[in-house]
């Protein structure tokens, strides 16, 4: 079949048994499992409404085309048997999937995570030269290497972590990010990731942080994850999730940086002595490296800059900063 011209699809309406429904064959499905509920109580006061589309197989048996929640929504209410359209012919797996995805976006807008499976399923059956022009006409996601990418690295990743996506409990660019891992990592990643419900530039901190730590110390990133001081802040049951959140994520940075994390200690307490006024404000040079400190004072008119004046005669005195502006050993 030519790509560019698509099958005409002609159908027979049938009466099946479910047991002849073969719903482990997950070819033309692009969703993730989701709660059946709503379907349930749909189907139940109101009936079937739109037939699922069916294929049958050389075994005879029947694969799903279009509506597995709908076929699995009429086995949880004990149904026998279900009303479908079967396709006739002999459409090719390509056909197929086309018109899964078609039939998905006749009404709704395809999910990151739907893209993610449409591409692994498609890109078998099209010309490499134009795949990201035909996957991003399909599944309706930007024509853009850089976000067909982005989108195809999810389809790499456990679909428990990918479910977590669409949950919104790890957000898309930290998905990314962590499809570089094995999956064992992976949802060590994701079992913090629940627990402490991180914002999307947190996550991304942590598995940076992780993945620095684990190749300086010759680990892998779920032997730190899982490591004894993690644990016991997350048990600590008296901390909040945000308290848990920001101890964990001090306790790598402190392991991946103990110098810089000395350093700002030194100058939080320095800082915390010297009793600046509101006006005054002092910054250390990035990263504590060689550098100048900014010290930076407001005022309004001649008589707050008189009083800054004095207040900075009296800030050079103090030992404070003479212990501040030493030299780190």
């Amino acid at each position: 079949m030519s790509y560019k011209n698509s099958a005409s699809f002609n159908y027979d309406d049938r009466t099946v048994s479910i047991p002849e429904i073969d719903t482990s064959d997950d070819t033309c499905r692009l969703s993730l499992l989701t709660d059946p509920a709503p379907l349930v109580a749909s189907i139940r006061h109101v009936g079937l409404i739109s037939p699922p589309i069916l294929w049958q197989r050389q075994d005879l048996k029947y694969k799903i085309v279009c509506g597995f929640c709908r076929v699995m929504a009429c086995k949880e209410l004990g149904w026998h048997e279900i009303k479908v359209r079967v396709l006739k012919g002999s459409p090719t797996e390509l056909d197929l999937l086309k018109l899964a995805i078609l039939d998905n976006r006749s009404h709704r807008q395809l999910s990151v995570v739907e893209q993610a499976h449409g591409i692994q399923k498609l890109s078998p059956h099209v010309p490499r030269r134009n795949r990201l022009q035909i996957l991003s006409s399909l599944l309706g996601f930007p024509q853009n290497q850089k976000v067909f990418k982005k989108i195809e690295a999810l389809s790499r990743l456990p679909g428990a972590v990918q479910a977590g996506v669409m949950d919104e409990i790890v957000s898309f660019e930290a998905a990314v990010d962590l499809s570089k891992f094995s999956d064992e990592d992976v949802l060590s990643f994701f079992e913090l990731f629940k627990v402490l419900k991180l914002s999307q530039n947190k996550q991304r901190e942590v598995i940076t942080l992780v993945q620095e730590i684990a190749i300086r110390e010759d680990l892998q990133p779920r032997d730190v994850l899982q490591s004894k001081e993690v644990k016991r802040i997350l048990n600590r049951r008296k901390l909040n999730r945000n308290e848990k959140g920001s101890k964990v994520r001090a306790h790598l940075k402190q392991r991946r940086f103990p110098a810089l994390v000395k350093a700002e200690e030194r100058f939080s307490k320095e800082l915390k002595a010297l009793k600046l006024s509101e006006h005054l404000h002092m910054t250390p040079p990035p990263y504590f490296e060689t550098g100048p400190y900014t010290l930076r004072m407001t005022f309004k008119n001649m008589k707050d800059f008189e009083d800054r004046r004095k207040a900075l005669d009296a800030l050079a005195k103090k030992p404070a900063l003479k212990r501040l502006l030493e030299p780190r050993k």
